[in-house]
């Protein structure tokens, strides 16, 4: 059985693929199927390197996709958003929320206004370390007569957002809303960073 084992030590050193593994394991007598397990064992046992591709299959795609996230609208652009971006909140797989780039949050009795602490040392890619600024400018890109974004009708309840501490945002609602930080996880509102009161995502 040593030339199974030097199968497996091979296979979790990237030295064999999956067909060439389970070619030489069926060579030494093995049935395909428990070869197949016997290289998933492997695989997974294996320590991860640095480097290298991950690639992947994604549906949709169109040559008109911009990094706008205000127009993206296909699962494809959805994907690519949430490989470079970050959102205030995300909901976990069992549909709770939770902050991301948000650290807290608490509402009024009344889920009219709504107080988001930042989390502090998250930088962008240019170096920038995240601000209320940004938050703002990200969510305004989504609102106002002249947006394209299709978070636009998400967002008409605020009525204002404001800078309120050094890593705090406010934001008040035409009406109580207990389901906002749900509102604030869609894939349209990531944040980016604050250029001259704009969002930045280019």
């Amino acid at each position: 059985m040593a030339d199974i084992k030097d199968l497996e030590k091979a296979a979790k050193e990237g030295k064999l693929d999956r067909r060439e593994f389970i070619k030489r394991a069926s060579a030494l007598g093995l049935a395909a199927p428990f070869a197949a397990t016997l290289l998933s064992q492997s695989v997974h046992a294996a320590m991860p390197k640095k480097g290298g591709r991950f690639v992947q299959g994604t549906a949709h795609g169109s040559t008109t996709d911009t990094l706008d996230p205000g127009t993206h609208e296909n699962g494809f652009m959805q994907n690519v958003v949430y490989t470079y971006a970050n959102h205030l909140f995300e909901v976990d797989n069992e549909g709770q929320i939770r902050p991301e780039l948000a650290e807290s949050f608490e509402a009024s009795s009344d889920a009219k206004t709504w107080i988001v602490k930042l989390r502090q040392g998250v930088e962008f890619h240019n170096g920038k370390s995240l601000s209320p600024e940004d938050v703002i400018a990200s969510m305004n890109h989504h609102r106002g007569e002249d947006t394209k974004s299709a978070g636009k009708s998400l967002l008409e309840p605020v009525v204002e957002m404001k800078k309120t501490g050094p890593m705090e945002v406010t934001f008040k609602l035409n009406a109580g809303n207990a389901d906002f930080p749900f509102i604030l996880s869609d894939y349209h509102f990531a944040i980016f960073p604050d250029f001259n009161g704009e969002m930045d995502w280019q």
